[in-house]
């Protein structure tokens, strides 16, 4: 049984976008090309009927490569629509050959560009640039081949076909590299907008760059015969490719080169000098353009390459500094981790040396007593050998040395070696270990540094506490199938609910002395172990730091 697909609603209303879209292009594209195309046609050398350049190839190559393939049938169809006008009103009978031959020269110089380089095509590369001028050359040698066989045929039988080919490919190519990189300008400038200083800047260039030109081409042109009158606007040309973005570069040139043309035309100042030939004074023009729009095109992407280097380069040096930043940061947080960490034992080594000393100045010496704080003695120095071994496993990266162990153990195993500190400060300690719980393959050292962490915390903020009992209570769990959960509560001050999150940065800390890494230690050595380390207080009644473990991840 056979199906009949509907049109979607939104895939047709597409559809109908899309060809609105393109007609409204061609029929922009058209009206631009005419007006463009009368514009040349009124700067003809008569008698000779040459133009100096072809401003219409400019524009349809400029659009199509600014719009990119997208655009490449409503442009070929509007340049061939604008050219029928002005061929028919300059009596042309090849009228259809012509215009095909314009809209082929546009697809190839835009074909090229697309080829070689693109939708990343700029003109802030001197890659580039060059690369739009021979598109332009390669492009108007071959549609100017059809272009003469069309002309030799139908309109001029007696001009030989290589003098309308020479007439053809200066002219269309100096039209595609005068306009059309102020086109692909102009549309970079719509996407991505100067800023307003740019803009004042480069608008106050191209006024004093036209006040300049006006005054080139009306000095008389006996004091100017040994000098090239088109160097003297080069310091214009210069400030805008040095401050500006290529579109300015191209507007300028565009000013530069019109004006030639038209006191050329119209024997005006140095390049309309009637004493020269007409075919000399076009040779002149276009030489003078070529020099013009090259060299400011080629500077602007030179400039734009080096501001675009130099950016480069101080977001590298940014990096860099802050790379250097960090890894003083890490330096200084080792540093003052292996401080933190072996505080703890260096503390009960001395006083346990002190308690062993008082022991043995006894008469009779307590032999027993002193054995026992030996025994102490010793595995604080176990301990503080583990921190330097855990530390550095935890800041390196190091593979870690994971055995199965009993979380309850290690907590107990904590309890023990702080049983003098929990004395001392009046803390009396409440344990609600799950029996059971499963083993997990952990690093021991690292877990019984976030035990004596999260313990001493918990000493250490009940200190404020003076008229309350000071509790510390260990609780476990297995909260699921898949999770073994610890807490260590304190019956303390608690910590200010808007603080919680940030008590776990590194240099982040809540007590007076206190130097903000152990709680950062404690996260970074769980989320090691594939778990997650949090903390609960309401601000008022101590508070929770509670940390999960999962087992597959574990063990």
């Amino acid at each position: 049984m056979s199906k009949i697909a509907k049109s979607h609603p939104f895939a047709t209303g597409e559809t109908v976008r899309r060809w609105a879209g393109g007609f409204a292009l061609a029929a922009g594209m058209g009206v631009a090309y005419f007006l463009a195309a009368r514009l040349s046609l009124g700067l003809l050398m008569r008698p000779e009927g040459v133009a100096v350049f072809w401003l219409p190839a400019g524009i349809t190559s400029g659009v199509l490569i600014a719009l990119g393939p997208r655009a490449r049938w409503p442009v070929a169809v509007g340049a061939v629509a604008g050219d029928v006008v002005p061929s028919l009103l300059n009596g042309w009978a090849a009228v259809a050959a012509v215009g095909l031959c314009n809209a082929a020269e546009a697809l190839i110089a835009a074909g090229l560009i697309q080829y070689y380089f693109g939708k990343s095509f700029t003109l802030s590369r001197l890659r580039d640039v060059l690369g739009l001028q021979v598109a332009a050359v390669v492009a108007t040698v071959i549609s100017g081949i059809g272009a003469a066989v069309a002309y030799r045929l139908s309109a001029t039988p007696s001009t030989p076909m290589l003098t309308i080919w020479l007439h053809w490919v200066p002219s269309d190519a100096l039209g595609i590299m005068l306009l059309a990189p102020l086109i692909i300008g102009i549309a970079a400038a719509v996407r991505e907008p100067p800023p307003r200083r740019e803009l004042l800047e480069g608008g106050a260039a191209l006024a004093l760059l036209l006040m300049m030109t006006g005054i080139i081409i009306s000095l008389p042109p006996e004091p100017w015969e040994t000098v090239v009158p088109g160097a003297l606007v080069f310091p214009m040309l210069l400030w805008l490719a040095a401050r500006c973005r290529p579109v300015f570069a191209a507007a300028g040139a565009f000013m530069v080169s019109f004006a030639i043309v038209w006191t050329m035309i119209f024997g005006i100042g140095h390049f309309g000098d009637l004493r020269l030939s007409a075919a000399a004074r076009i040779l002149q023009a276009q030489a003078i353009i070529m020099v013009v729009t090259l060299g400011s095109f080629v500077l602007a992407a030179l400039f734009a390459e080096r501001r675009e280097n130099e950016e480069r380069l101080a977001r590298a040096n940014t990096m860099l500094e802050r790379e250097r930043e960090k890894k003083l940061l890490n330096i200084d947080v080792v540093i003052a981790a292996i401080a933190h960490q072996l505080k703890q034992p260096l503390t009960a080594i001395s006083f346990n040396i002190g308690a062993a000393s008082q022991f043995l100045r006894q008469a009779p010496p307590d032999l027993d007593e002193v054995q026992k704080i030996l025994a102490t003695t010793e595995r604080a120095s176990h301990w503080a050998s583990d921190v330097f071994d855990s530390i550095h496993s935890l800041f390196r990266r190091l593979p870690q040395h994971r055995e199965p162990i009993d979380l309850n153990k290690i907590a107990l195993d904590a309890l023990q070696s702080l049983r003098r500190e929990l004395r001392d400060h009046g803390v009396t300690v409440r344990t609600e270990l799950a029996s059971a719980l499963p083993v997990v393959n952990a690093d021991t050292r690292q877990l019984q540094q976030v035990f004596l962490i999260l313990a001493t915390n918990a000493i250490e903020a009940m200190d404020a506490v003076k008229y309350q009992p000071r509790t510390l209570r260990l609780r476990s769990e297995r909260s699921s199938s898949r999770e073994i959960a610890f807490a260590v509560q304190d019956t303390g001050p608690g910590i200010d609910p808007e603080q919680i999150e940030r008590i776990f940065d590194v240099f982040v800390t809540t007590k007076a002395g206190g130097m903000g890494l152990g709680l950062a230690i404690c996260r970074m050595v769980i989320e090691g172990h594939g778990g997650k380390l949090t903390a609960s207080s309401d601000g008022k009644s101590g508070a929770i730091f509670r940390f999960v473990l999962p087992i597959e991840a574990a063990g």
